[in-house]
C-alpha cells in the first residue's frame, strides 16, 4: 500500500476539507440573514476543529520519526516541507482560537467572523504550499502541473461547502446561494482537474478506483447540489450516506494521485 502513502492521503484530504469547511462557514456567516443558531455554530466549529486536528495528527504517521517533527521547520527558508509545517501549525492555532472563541464568547460575532477571515486565508496559503511540494517536481509531469494545486483547491471547496450544506439542511435552515454555488464550483474545479490529468501520459485509471471518484465526488456533488437548490430536507441516512460518499470518493481520488506515481516505483 506504500504507492498510495495513506498516511499523506488521509492527512491532505482531511486538513483540505476543515479548512474548506472554515471557508464555507465564513462566507455563510458574512451574509446579513445567516440563521445558524449559537449551538449550531459551536458544534459544527468543533467538528471542523476536530477533523483538521485528526488529518494533522496523520501527518506523522508518514515520518521515519515522528518525535522529531520539530526539526522540519529547520528549513524552512528552502524548503517547502518545513513552509507546510509551518502553514498548517498557523491553521491549527487560528482554528483552535476560532474554537475557543465560538465556545467561550459566543456573542462576540465579529470577533468569530474575523478568526474564520484569518483561518481561511492561512488554510488557503496552506493547501497552496502543500501542493508545492508536489509541483516543484519536474520529473514527475503527472505533479508538475497546475492541476496539482486545483486538485487540493477542488476537494476544500467540494467537501468543504459539501459539509455545511448538508448541516444547514439537517438543521432545518436555509441553504443559500453562496453555499450551493460554492458546492458547484468544488464539483467543476474536479471536473476540470480530471479531464486534464488523464490528458498527461502516463495517468492511471485504476478502473473501480476512477469510478468511485467519479461517482462519490461528482455524482453525488452535483445530485446534492440539485436537492439543496429544490430545498428538499435530507432525511438523517440520506445526510450520512451522501458526506460518507463525497469523503470516500476524495480519499480514493487521492489514492490515485500518488499511485500516478508512486506505482511506477518498484
Amino acid at each position: 500500500m506504500n504507492e498510495y502513502e495513506l498516511p499523506l492521503v488521509f492527512f491532505t484530504v482531511l486538513c483540505q476539507w476543515g479548512i474548506g469547511g472554515v471557508i464555507a462557514l465564513t462566507l455563510y456567516r458574512l451574509r446579513p440573514t445567516s440563521q445558524m443558531s449559537v449551538g449550531q455554530l459551536k458544534y459544527l466549529v468543533l467538528g471542523l476543529w476536530l477533523v483538521e486536528v485528526v488529518g494533522s495528527s496523520l501527518s506523522l504517521l508518514h515520518l521515519g520519526s515522528p518525535f522529531g517533527a520539530y526539526r522540519a521547520v529547520l528549513g524552512l527558508p528552502h524548503s517547502w516541507l518545513s513552509r507546510e509545517v509551518i502553514a498548517f501549525i498557523l491553521v491549527n492555532i487560528s482554528l483552535f482560537l476560532m474554537l475557543v472563541a465560538c465556545w467561550l464568547r459566543p456573542q462576540k460575532s465579529i470577533l468569530i467572523t474575523t478568526l474564520g477571515l484569518v483561518t481561511s486565508v492561512v488554510g488557503i496559503a496552506a493547501i497552496l504550499v502543500s501542493a508545492q511540494i508536489y509541483y516543484q517536481m519536474a520529473s514527475h509531469p503527472l505533479w508538475h502541473t497546475p492541476l496539482t494545486q486545483l486538485a487540493f483547491l477542488s476537494t476544500a471547496l467540494l467537501l468543504g461547502f459539501a459539509t455545511l450544506g448538508i448541516y444547514l439542511n439537517c438543521c432545518g435552515l436555509a441553504v443559500p446561494r453562496t453555499v450551493r454555488y460554492g458546492l458547484l464550483v468544488g464539483c467543476l474545479l474536479l471536473l476540470a482537474t480530471l479531464v486534464g490529468r488523464y490528458q498527461i501520459a502516463g495517468a492511471s485509471a485504476q478502473g473501480i478506483m476512477l469510478w468511485w471518484q467519479l461517482v462519490g465526488s461528482m455524482l453525488v456533488g452535483g445530485v446534492l447540489f440539485a436537492v439543496l437548490s429544490q430545498r428538499t430536507r435530507l432525511a438523517p441516512s440520506m445526510a450520512v450516506i451522501a458526506g460518507v460518499a463525497l469523503v470516500s470518493g476524495e480519499i480514493v481520488g487521492r489514492m490515485l494521485f500518488y499511485h500516478n506515481v508512486m506505482g511506477q516505483f518498484p
